[in-house]
C-alpha cells in the first residue's frame, strides 16, 4: 500500500461529508471534481435559507411610489441650494451636476426643440429644466417627450445619489442599514427591504406553505400576500428539499464507496482517473437529471398543488386572492362531498349518481367501441368481402373527421325539436311526438352511448387490424387441417392473439373514457338536469356530466368551487391510477413481453 494512504484518515471521509457536503472527499479523499460540486450544491442551499428578507409593506400606491423612487428633482434642488453654504465639497458636486445638465438640455433643445432654442437661457441652471419640460410639452411628441423623459431621470438619479451620501431625512425613513437599504441608499433611491436571516426563500417558501399568507394593511395588490403563489412556492421549496436530501444520500454514499476503491488500487485517483471515472459511472445520471427536473416541474408540482386545493377553501367570491387569502380546512371539502348530514345531502348525491354513470359510460364507451371495431375489422378480413378497401375507407371517415365538429352535427341532428331524425321519423309516421334525445336524462345518455360508437369505433378497427394482419397464415393452415371452423379459429387464435396485443390499449383506453371531457362536453353540454329535483341547481351537475365535466363545470362556472374540484380531481386520481397499473401490469404482454 501506499505510504501517503492513511487508513484512519481515509474513514473520516464518510462522517466529514456529512457534516460539510463535498468539503470531505475533497479534503480526505482528493475527490475534487465530485466533491466540489457536492460543496457547490451545499453553499447554494444554505444561502437560500439564510440569505433573506422581510417586507416593509406601504399602505397605498402613493406610500409604494414614495418607498421605491426618489425625491423630486425641485425638492433636492431646493435641497442644494440651502446647503450651499454649509457643505461646499457637495455644493461642488451638484453644480458640476446641474452644468451638465444644462449642457445635455441645450444639445436636446437644438435637435428637437428649434423653434424655442431663442427663448431658453442656457445660463439660468437652475431653471432651464422646467423651460425645456414647458416646451416638451407644448410640442406634443411622444418621441421627444420620452427621449427628455430619460434625460431627466438620468440627471436625477445623480442628484439623488449625491442626496443619499448627504444622509438627508428622505433616505433614513425605512432605512436601518440592513444591506438592501444599503444597496438602495447608494443609488439614490429607498427600498421595501430589509435583510433578515433565516428567512431565505426556501424557508420564506415554506413558511408561506404553512400560512398561506398574513391581511397586508394595503391596497396594493403588489405587497398582498397571495395564497395561491405561496403555495406553488412552498410546494417547489419541498421538491427542492427532496433533490438536496437525495444528493446529501449520494454524496455520503459515495465517500464510503470512494474509501473501498482508494483503499483497494492502493492511491488516490489522479484528475483524469477521476474524469474517466465520472463520465463512465456516473455519465446514466447526468444524461437523466435533466428530464427527472423537468417531470418534477411540470408533473409532480401541479399534482401536489391540485392536491393540496382540496384542504383548503379556495373558492369564490370570498377567497380569492389577492383581495382575500386561502385557508387550510381539512377535511372539510371532503366532508361536504361526501356526507349526507351537510346540508341536505344534494353534494353527496349527484357525486354517487355522476360516479355511477361515470363507471358505466366508461365501460360502455369502452367495450362497445372496441368490439365493434373487432367485428368489422374480422368481416373485412374475409376473403369473401368485395373491395375491403373501400369499406374500411368509408369507417375510417368519422374518425378522420374532427370529433368536435362531428359531436355539433350529432347535436343538431338529435335536437327534439327541429332536429333531422324526429322530423324524418315523423314525416314517414313512425313516431307521434319528437324523441327527446338531448332533453330526457336516460334517453341522452343512451344517444351519448351511440354517437361515441359511431366516432370511435374505427379506431379500435384499425387497431384490430393491424393486429390480425401480424398473426401468421400457417397457424389458420394448420387449423382447417385439423378441421376447425371458422369459429374455433376465431375463439382459439384470432381473439387471443388480438387481445395480447391489445388488453393494455384496451384498459389505457378505458382509463381515457373516465376523463373524455369532450363527448360530453360538445354533445350534450352535460344536460339535461339531473332527475333529482335540486340537485343541478345546487351542484351545478346535469344528468350527463361525467366527474371531469362536473370539475370543469365547478371551476369555470360561478361561483367558481375550485376546493370541492380538487376533491374530484384528487379521488379520480387515486382511484384510476391503481386500477389502470394493477390491470396493466397483469397483462400477459406485460408479464411475458413474447407472444
Amino acid at each position: 500500500m501506499n505510504n501517503a494512504i492513511d487508513p484512519e484518515k481515509l474513514n473520516k471521509a464518510p462522517f466529514a461529508s456529512s457534516c460539510f457536503m463535498g468539503l470531505g472527499q475533497i479534503l480526505y479523499l482528493k475527490q475534487y471534481i465530485r466533491g466540489g460540486l457536492f460543496a457547490l450544491v451545499e453553499v447554494i442551499m444554505l444561502f437560500c435559507i439564510v440569505w433573506g428578507s422581510k417586507g416593509i409593506v406601504p399602505a397605498n400606491k402613493k406610500a409604494a411610489d414614495y418607498m421605491t423612487g426618489i425625491p423630486e428633482a425641485d425638492e433636492m434642488e431646493e435641497y442644494f441650494s440651502d446647503l450651499a453654504e454649509d457643505n461646499k465639497k457637495v455644493s461642488k458636486k451638484y453644480s458640476g451636476i446641474i452644468a451638465s445638465r444644462a449642457k445635455a438640455y441645450e444639445k436636446f433643445a437644438k435637435k428637437h426643440l428649434k423653434d424655442y432654442v431663442a427663448d431658453f437661457d442656457f445660463d439660468d441652471l437652475e431653471n432651464i429644466d422646467n423651460d425645456v419640460e414647458d416646451a416638451v410639452y407644448d410640442l406634443d411628441d411622444d418621441k421627444v417627450y420620452d427621449t427628455f423623459s430619460k434625460m431627466s431621470e438620468k440627471y436625477a438619479a445623480q442628484l439623488a445619489v449625491l442626496m443619499s451620501h448627504t444622509n438627508h431625512e428622505d433616505f433614513d425613513e425605512n432605512y436601518d442599514g440592513c444591506i438592501y437599504c444599503k444597496n438602495a441608499h447608494s443609488k439614490g433611491h429607498r427600498t421595501t427591504k430589509h435583510f433578515a436571516p433565516f428567512r431565505g426563500p426556501i424557508v420564506s417558501s415554506l413558511i408561506g406553505l404553512v400560512t398561506l399568507g398574513s391581511k397586508q394593511n394595503t391596497t396594493v395588490t403588489k405587497y398582498m400576500d397571495h395564497s395561491i403563489f405561496m403555495m406553488i412556492n412552498g410546494i417547489f421549496a419541498l421538491i427542492v428539499i427532496g433533490f438536496f436530501v437525495f444528493l446529501y444520500i449520494l454524496n455520503v454514499n459515495s465517500a464510503k464507496a470512494a474509501v473501498k476503491k482508494i483503499t483497494k488500487l492502493g492511491h488516490f485517483q489522479s484528475m483524469k482517473e477521476a474524469q474517466n471515472d465520472i463520465s463512465q459511472n456516473s455519465f446514466a445520471t447526468i444524461a437523466i437529471a435533466p428530464s427527472i427536473v423537468m417531470i418534477a416541474i411540470f408533473s409532480v408540482i401541479p399534482l401536489l398543488f391540485s392536491a393540496l386545493v382540496a384542504f383548503t377553501n379556495y373558492s369564490s367570491p370570498d377567497h380569492i386572492p389577492p383581495n382575500n387569502l386561502v385557508d387550510w380546512v381539512g377535511l372539510s371539502n371532503f366532508v361536504q362531498m361526501f356526507s349526507m348530514k351537510v346540508g341536505g345531502g344534494e353534494w353527496a348525491r349527484t357525486f354517487g349518481w355522476t360516479a355511477i354513470w361515470t363507471i358505466v359510460w366508461a365501460i360502455f364507451a369502452t367495450f362497445t367501441c372496441f368490439f365493434v371495431g373487432f367485428f368489422y375489422a374480422f368481416v373485412l378480413q374475409d376473403r369473401r368481402v368485395i373491395i375491403p378497401k373501400f369499406f374500411r375507407t368509408v369507417y375510417i371517415l368519422p374518425y378522420a373527421i374532427p370529433t368536435m365538429l362531428s359531436l355539433f352535427v350529432w347535436a343538431n341532428l338529435l335536437n327534439g325539436t327541429v332536429g333531422p331524425i324526429n322530423r324524418t321519423l315523423q314525416l314517414i309516421g313512425l313516431i307521434d311526438q319528437p324523441i327527446p334525445w338531448l332533453s330526457d336524462p336516460w334517453v341522452a345518455k343512451g344517444a351519448l352511448i351511440f354517437v361515441n360508437i359511431w366516432i370511435g369505433f374505427p379506431y379500435s378497427m384499425i387497431l384490430t387490424t393491424s393486429s390480425m394482419t401480424a398473426i401468421s397464415n400457417s397457424l389458420y393452415e394448420a387449423a382447417v387441417i385439423d378441421g376447425a371452423t371458422k369459429w374455433q379459429q376465431f375463439k382459439s387464435i384470432t381473439y387471443p392473439l388480438v387481445m395480447f396485443q391489445l388488453k393494455p390499449t384496451l384498459i389505457m383506453q378505458f382509463a381515457g373514457n373516465i376523463n373524455n371531457f369532450g363527448a360530453v362536453f360538445f354533445l350534450t353540454g352535460g344536460g339535461p338536469n339531473m332527475p333529482q329535483a335540486g340537485l343541478t341547481t345546487v351542484t351545478n351537475c346535469g344528468a350527463t356530466d361525467l366527474l371531469i365535466s362536473w370539475i370543469y363545470k365547478l371551476t369555470m362556472s360561478t361561483p367558481a368551487r375550485y376546493n370541492l374540484a380538487s376533491v374530484l380531481s384528487l379521488l379520480v386520481f387515486a382511484v384510476l391510477v391503481p386500477f389502470a397499473l394493477y390491470n396493466y401490469t397483469r397483462t400477459k404482454s406485460f408479464k411475458e413481453g413474447e407472444v
